[in-house]
């Protein structure tokens, strides 16, 4: 009887059914491994996908058995005489599907294993045998004034020192600081890519100074060395400790140590344990870069050198100390040139091969201008120790803020190499995305940071600026709220919140932001700029322009562009009364690169070459214009991704067709930009004298209206949100 069955499923082509469902499902699975992942679909998506296939397993193999295929359409199998029945013919036609599916699955397998990434996994295999990441030293001292800083201190040099040896990858301090504290020494191998990890800790009381410390294989967690260092607390000492520990290190590691390492490892920076000390506690506080903790660090580094005139380390930690400062707007350019230039030509004078102080050079001649000497600078100091993070880092941000992203990202990519948890590498590279066009890769790199440090000014920083650079306030909101609490003597944090207030159509809401602003930095670039694009904004020229004065006699330095906000409210002055003297003064002085033979954009000059064309257009001078509308033209389509629109050049390329009398192709390029979410100081922009061949167009109003509507939407959004605390001025109550 069960022969009989059996006999009747080959009949029906039962089994052959069976064999090319199961074929088909194999191959529509491993083309699903494939596509899936790539799609970016969740990983239910695979488990659906096979359990639909299991479901359907049976269905087919019920329906070969009830159905049969004729020429006159598919018909029940019991309604069919036997005589009439074409199974054997519907059967050789399977077994060429089964055949031919089965080649394309042979094909498919080949193609899969042949474009394989045939690079190790990240894991054992890959991590170099000659690495090491040293966790922060513990501090284990009595209630000693400044002894945690002495502790971690003593580990910031002590990484110094093993980063600069030839031949072995060294993690950086932020990675290892940034560690999970739960996380053990396999894990944190794996994490970090390195084959040992050292522990230590440090004891200091009195006059006397402990440090113990232990070196682990990651792998296999084994004690590969450990020793205590018990000596009298004096500057040569630690250096001695320090350079003891680093060489015992490169030979566990089986590093040979060239001639140039030992004078390295032998060198001792300060005999004055006091400048050490200081020294120690201005990096622990410079690292924290914020107004304040920036402030006193430099009093530190300058205690410092005066304590010991030759300790070249000090004078260039000031150079870096003021560079930070600068970043962060405590300081102007020109206050940075003033105490980082003497410093830094001190600390060559001392020792000119010293890494950070080549470094600083090169930063010293991007800020002072020469691009040209600053790049050689920064590739000399590379050549010394081209794995250094902090000088890529340095590097990186220099392309990334000249207009160069696509070179920056490869550079602070390698960085990272070295320091896999560093906020400000992370940060760099999230800036340098946004600047081609992925401001949703900021947004990961910033939620990165902030897992890595939840209080970290750069994860904030990083959100707020990628939904600013998207247009959506609403969103960005809550995360500089978040900014001015972690750091609330940032004016140019509350100058900007109070310009976004007024651009979404809360009058009331900006003037309580820009009260504080002018409270804390009254005659700063950026708390200025605000409110004069504010009083813009409202219609105030008068009040607009006396601040546009006020700012450019006192000499401010460019903050977040407020030189071309000031310039080309002096211009529209002069377009109003025909009186262009004034305005064509201060762009010589400010631009003076816009009116030399062998013109040069740049991303710092565009929008003021562009302003500076419509002056000299009606000034008479077309033929100087129209120059600086095609370079302009020419240096956006070679440099600028197409498309992509932010705060950094904003609506320039519209600007500048509308100027070429391009008035379609502008109005397409502006449609594209708020398509795309452009929306940075959109009312300033839109009411640019450079568009004005656009204003009688319905499609330009149109626009208007949009932007106005989107405004209205976002600012419902911001006024549902719950309170934030007192950096949240949404109601008056809580000023």
């Amino acid at each position: 009887m069960s022969g009989l069955f059996i006999q009747e499923l080959k009949r029906r082509n039962v089994f052959r059914v069976a064999a090319i469902y199961v074929i088909v499902s194999w191959l529509l699975m491993q083309i699903g491994d494939v596509m899936f992942p790539a799609l970016l679909l969740p990983e239910w998506t695979t488990t659906m996908l096979v359990a639909f296939l299991l479901l359907g397993f049976p269905i087919a193999v019920i329906l070969a058995w009830a159905y049969e295929v004729t020429p006159e359409g598919v018909k029940r199998t019991k309604d069919i005489e036997p005589g009439e029945s074409i199974t054997h013919t519907t059967g050789r036609k399977i077994d060429f599907i089964i055949i031919a599916v089965l080649a394309v699955a042979v094909v498919f397998l080949i193609a899969k294993v042949w474009f394989e990434d045939d690079t190790a996994p990240p894991g054992i295999a890959s991590i170099p045998d000659k690495s090491i990441a040293v966790l922060p030293f513990a501090n284990i001292s009595a209630a000693e004034e400044n002894a945690e800083f002495f502790a971690a201190g003593v580990h910031d040099e002590l990484l110094t020192l093993l980063s600069r040896i030839g031949g072995i990858k060294v993690i950086s301090r932020t990675s290892v600081e940034n560690l999970d504290d739960g996380l053990g020494i396999p894990e944190i191998g794996a994490l970090l890519g390195v084959a040992t990890v050292l522990e230590g800790q440090v004891q200091r009381a009195g006059n006397r100074l402990r440090i113990h410390v232990q070196l682990i294989d990651a792998v296999k967690e084994d004690h590969l060395w450990a020793t205590t260092y018990d000596r009298e607390l004096t500057a040569e000492n630690v250096f001695e400790v320090q350079s003891d520990i680093a060489k015992t290190i490169a030979d566990a590691l089986h590093v040979q140590l060239s001639d140039s390492d030992e004078a390295l490892l032998e060198a001792v920076p300060t005999e004055n344990t006091q400048a050490l000390n200081r020294y120690l506690l201005g990096w622990q506080l410079s690292f924290r870069n914020t107004f304040e903790s920036l402030r006193q660090a430099e009093r530190y580094f300058q205690e410092a050198t005066e304590l010991d005139p030759q300790y070249a380390q000090a004078w260039a930690a000031i150079a870096y100390n003021r560079n930070q400062m600068l970043l962060t707007g405590s300081i102007d350019a020109q206050e940075y040139i003033a105490v980082a230039e003497p410093a830094i030509s001190r600390a060559l004078e001392l020792d000119d091969r010293l890494p950070e102080a080549q470094t600083q050079l090169a930063v010293l001649h991007w800020r002072s201008g020469d691009f040209a000497v600053a790049q050689a600078s920064f590739k000399s100091a590379l050549e010394r120790f081209p794995e250094d993070s902090t000088s890529l880092l340095a590097y990186g941000r220099y392309l990334r803020m000249t207009g160069r992203p696509f070179e920056a990202i490869p550079v602070l990519e390698r960085a990272l190499q070295n320091d896999p948890l560093s906020v400000q590498i992370l940060s760099n590279l999230g800036k340098s995305a946004m600047y081609i066009g992925y401001p949703e890769k900021s947004i990961e790199y910033s939620k990165q940071i902030l897992e890595i440090d939840p209080s970290s000014s750069y994860g904030y920083t990083g959100l707020l600026q990628a939904y600013a650079w998207m247009g959506r306030y609403d969103l960005e909101w809550p995360w500089i709220i978040k900014a001015i609490t972690v750091d609330p003597a940032d004016f140019e944090a509350w100058a900007h919140i109070g310009l976004s207030a007024n651009e979404l159509g809360d009058a009331d809401l900006a003037d309580r932001y820009l009260n504080r602003a002018l409270e804390l930095g009254p005659m700063e670039p950026a708390t200025l700029k605000c409110i004069a694009l504010v009083l813009s904004q409202r219609g105030q020229y008068d009040e607009a322009l006396a601040v546009a004065r006020k700012a450019l006699a006192a000499d401010l330095d460019n903050r977040w562009g407020s030189d071309q906000v000031f310039l080309r409210l002096v211009r529209d002055d002069a377009l109003r009364t025909g009186s262009f003297d004034e305005a064509l003064t201060w762009y010589r002085a400010r631009h003076p690169e816009l009116f030399r033979d062998g013109l040069e954009i740049t991303i710092d000059n565009v929008n003021a070459a562009a302003d500076l064309a419509l002056l000299l257009q009606r000034a008479g001078e077309a033929d100087n214009a129209d120059t600086l509308i095609d370079a302009g033209l020419t240096w956006y389509r070679e440099t600028q991704v197409p498309g992509v629109h932010g705060y950094l050049t904003n609506i320039i390329d519209v600007e500048l067709l509308a100027l070429n009398a391009e008035k379609n192709a502008a109005l397409e390029t502006l449609h594209e930009a708020i398509d795309g979410g452009w929306r940075s100081s959109w009312i300033w922009h839109m009411s640019n004298e450079n568009l004005s061949s656009l204003r009688d167009e319905s499609e330009f109003h149109a626009i208007i209206a949009q932007l106005e509507e989107d405004m209205a939407t976002q600012l419902k959004a911001i006024q549902a949100l719950p309170d934030m605390g007192e950096a949240d001025l949404r109601y008056p109550e809580s000023d």
